[in-house]
């Protein structure tokens, strides 16, 4: 993996800024925010007022004024980001004679943060009133991180089910609705900028490449970004186009996956700045191949799950006014894997023995434009996005065919769904200065699914058995308001609502032999999704707040069943329409900058209550439907904390323990109370340390690592012993060697060589037999090396 060091503007960019008269700190974010600049370190300890600033004039010579008698300096690091840190006075030793001496100062090796624009306007997550987490490119490009699942190592209650890439789906604080994918919209809302890249899909796995930060917020998130987010929101901010100067950044790396085989990763961004200097471009292209580790003796094929991901992004920028900038783009990606990658507990891990192979493709594509306005009067972001994501899946459906009456010894179902999402928003949000602070909004969105489901006999011969074809509409408008109130010095209220509206319509037609089932539905809800929290700042290095927050998710229709499939709702047959569910989220936390600011720590205690939880599963016949398991609740504690032991060693650390489980039982579900929630463990914890040492020649010599606990969970709402999940312990090790235009590093995955098991689900056909299981890819060693002009 590789991530540019490059921001969008660097330092030395000429810009035009107007900044007013404010707090230290809220000034500083207003220049990261102007300046498109990645900002971090201790700004809330830098003390008094600001002058206003106005004018062109660079990056550095703002902060020398924005900072001139607050006890804190700028450090420049080497991605280009800035990070303030508080100067402490030394002693001066005894002057051998009686003139003045100086005041000497060095630098407070100390904890960073970043600048999130999350919650629409600029904050620290270690001073947001809520459970929010930020995590810049650099320290991405430290651990390593890819794609979402291996953020799920490194972020607090962020849970990734293992089917494969680009059929998984997230989950936050153990909000699971269930592990399956299929007709209930995600729990979790994954955001490319300012767009949302999923409803019901699966998460794309697109490549976290050239990434200016990921922002992740815990709880329902109905006030600004709509139904669906009840357990979160993963925000993931790419780098824009920078107009100063070109660049260009090249990676390249090799592994090799102990029982499998090789696999390679090429990247390349670069960033063009037109004449003239209000226009810019940057491209980012890569391509991955991931080598199998999985045999089927049965195909007699080793190495089945194998696979490809392929990517590019461009993105055209332009300084319209000094106030004003536009920016238009397209994403492409295209994920393509041979096989899932399961075993099974007779074979054991590495192996298993189906008739058919299950390959899945998973085609990414976006377009975008986004206007971005800020000034005397505030701060205004408009966006317009069209996206299309396509996804193709085989199981081996032998199992499934005497339920349809079928003859045969090979059997597949092949599923495809196409996404084409319309949508826009526009947000006003106020200036940071004053005691009241607001931010209102408008959105839209229109979508169209259209899916495909066939069940066919393959041997002996070809014969069509079952085949479903599905349209489902979608279009949603929404109005949204949050207003901050300081009511003294150090308590600040705030309030939100949303107000929503949609209407949704689903058109089946299932044909079976000579038999045919059609189905046209159609439904419209209107609702308010309300937030309220308080913020306390008990010192310059405590806050803390309490929020409660609510979620909704809408209903839908079930359309899948052999022909003859009852819809009455009764346990083991599904209702022809599935209700809306609920989630009221209630926390309190703590977020504390300790030791002269060298640690910083978070713990939130929070408690849900989630009425009529809505949960894809599946039918006998191995078709999927959605189902109401009855109302749950989920408490827990997360704890996250990092201590920057020197300049050279820091470490990073969280845990999280929930206690998710159904209150309720639905009478029309057959769930055990104490079962909890599929797919998310009741504890899990992380530790990751960071060694950076300054060489001879300019040069670095780093080393990280990285330890994870991931506890036990079950795949289903009933918990047989069978289904178990999880209990396991992995990680990865680096060491590197860096230059000033070069970066050579080594890692290890799972140096341990676990063949734990991740994932206790295969196919839909084979769910109750128990005997399948996902294990972690086994040890891999690579080496990478990252060119930089």
């Amino acid at each position: 993996m590789s991530l540019s060091p490059v921001q969008a503007q660097t330092p030395s960019t000429q810009l035009t800024l107007r900044i007013a008269a404010q707090p230290r700190s809220d000034a500083l974010l207003d220049l990261a925010l102007q300046a498109r600049l990645s900002m971090g370190g201790d700004l809330p300890r830098c003390s008094g007022y600001s002058p206003a600033i106005s004018g062109r004039m660079s990056v550095e010579v703002a902060l020398t004024r924005l900072l001139a008698g607050s006890g804190c300096d700028h450090v420049v690091e080497r991605d280009g980001s800035v990070t303030i840190r508080r100067l402490r006075q030394a002693r001066p030793r005894p002057a051998p004679t009686a003139a003045p001496t100086a005041i000497q100062t060095d630098i407070v090796s100390q904890v960073s943060d970043i600048v999130v624009t999350a919650t629409r306007r600029p904050e620290f997550p270690q001073r947001a009133p809520s459970a929010m987490s930020g995590l810049s490119g650099l320290q991405l490009e430290t651990a390593r991180i890819d794609d979402i699942t291996d953020l799920s190592t490194v972020v607090a209650g962020m849970t990734v089910t293992n089917l494969g890439p680009g059929r998984n789906k997230v989950f936050l604080r153990g909000m699971s609705d269930g592990a399956f994918t299929g007709l209930t919209q995600s729990t979790v809302a994954l955001y490319l900028d300012f767009v949302p890249i999923t409803y019901n899909a699966p998460n794309p796995d697109l490549k976290l490449l050239d990434v200016d930060r990921v922002e992740v917020l815990r709880g329902p998130q109905g006030t600004l970004y709509g139904t669906g987010p009840i357990g979160g929101v993963v925000r993931i901010v790419t780098r824009r186009p920078a107009f100063d100067a070109p660049t260009l950044d090249i990676s390249t790396t090799q592994s090799v996956t102990e029982s499998g085989g090789a696999g390679s990763d090429y990247s390349a961004t670069g960033n063009l700045p037109l004449p003239g200097g209000r226009i810019a471009a940057r491209a980012t292209v890569y391509t991955e191949t991931f080598s199998g580790y999985i045999d089927d003796p049965g195909l007699q094929l080793r190495n089945v799950n194998g696979g490809a991901r392929d990517g590019a992004r461009l993105a055209l920028s332009a300084q319209i006014t000094p106030d004003w900038q536009l920016t238009g783009g397209l994403v492409l990606q295209s994920i393509n894997t041979d096989d899932t990658h399961y075993g099974t507990r007779a074979l054991g891990p590495l192996k298993r023995a189906n008739r058919v192979q299950e390959p899945h493709d998973n085609d990414f594509q976006e377009s975008y434009i986004t206007l971005e306005g800020q000034g005397r009067w505030g701060r205004v972001v408009a966006s317009v996005a069209e996206v299309a994501h396509q996804y193709d899946s085989r199981f081996d459906a032998t199992a499934a065919l005497p339920a349809f009456g079928a003859v045969g010894d090979t059997g597949a179902l092949d599923e495809s769904k196409a996404v084409d999402l319309l949508v826009g928003e526009l947000t006003y949000a106020s200036l940071q200065s004053g005691r009241l602070r607001w931010l209102a909004g408008g959105f839209f969105s229109t979508s169209s699914t259209t899916g495909a489901t066939a069940l066919s006999v393959l041997h002996p011969g070809i014969a069509s058995v079952y085949r479903e074809d599905r349209t489902d509409t979608l279009n949603e408008t929404a109005v949204f308001g949050e207003v901050s109130y300081d009511l003294t010095d150090r308590l600040t209220a705030i309030a939100g609502v949303r107000w929503f509206s949609f209407d949704y319509d689903t058109t089946s037609e299932v044909v079976q032999g000579l038999d045919r089932r059609g189905f046209t539905g159609s439904d419209t809800a209107t609702g308010l999704s309300p937030k309220l929290a308080l913020a306390y700042r008990a010192t310059d290095g405590l806050n803390l707040y309490a929020q409660a927050s609510q979620g909704y998710r809408a209903g839908g229709f079930n359309t899948a069943g052999p022909i003859g499939q009852p819809f009455t709702g009764t346990t083991g047959t599904p209702s022809r329409e599935y209700l809306p569910d609920e989630l009221w989220n209630f926390e309190i936390g703590a977020k504390a900058i300790l030791w002269d600011g060298r640690a910083s720590a978070r713990i939130a205690v929070f408690h849900a209550t989630w009425s009529d939880i809505q949960s894809d599963q599946f039918l006998p016949s191995g078709l999927a439907y959605a189902v109401n398991v009855g109302d749950g609740s989920n408490r827990g504690v997360e704890v996250e904390a990092n201590w920057k032991v020197s300049e050279e060693f820091e470490l990073r650390s969280n845990a999280v323990l929930v206690d998710p489980q159904i209150t309720r039982p639905s009478p029309g579900f057959d769930s055990r109370g104490d079962s909890g929630l599929p797919g998310v463990p009741g504890f899990s914890a992380n530790l990751a340390a960071t060694y950076r040492h300054r060489l001879a020649g300019g040069l670095q010599a780093t080393a990280n690592a990285n330890l994870v606990y991931v506890g036990r969970s079950s795949l289903t709402f009933d918990a047989p012993e069978q289904l178990r999940m999880g209990d396991y312990l992995t990680g990865n090790l680096s060491a590197g060697l860096e230059g000033e235009s070069w970066t050579l590093l080594a890692f290890i995955d799972n140096p341990l060589n676990s063949h734990a098991n991740t994932f206790s689900f295969g196919d839909p056909f084979r769910l109750i037999d128990g005997g399948v299981v996902t294990p972690l890819r086994p040890r891999t060693i690579g080496l990478s090396l990252h060119l930089r002009r």
